[in-house]
């Protein structure tokens, strides 16, 4: 198998890994809010993006920054526990999870 039929099966898992700890994933194709899960170059990236329901404008970006490194946390270990190599990029807060070497 290619490097890019593995990275396809690391993105199959993280999908199936989230989705079986309860987590819904948006349409990254529609940029619809919410928990996004995408393949890039070196890493499989899960970033999320509140919707407007959860962030009507009127929330002080502390609220919100508190509900995304609360949900970064549980990303980490759900993934780490499963098993998965992860990084946090440190500029955007996304978690990278990357095949192990």
């Amino acid at each position: 198998m290619g490097i890019e039929g593995d990275e396809d099966a690391l993105l199959r898992d993280v999908c199936r890994t989230l989705e079986g700890a309860g987590f819904d994933l948006a349409s990254s194709e529609r940029g619809t809010d919410g928990l996004r899960v995408r393949r890039e170059a070196d890493a499989i990236v899960v970033t999320w993006e509140p919707g407007e329901g959860l962030d009507p404008g009127h929330l002080h970006p502390s609220e919100q920054e508190g509900m995304r490194s609360a949900l970064q946390h549980a990303l980490t270990a759900i993934l780490a526990q499963t098993g998965h190599a992860l990084r946090i990029d440190p500029e955007t807060g996304a978690v990278q999870v990357r095949p192990h070497p």
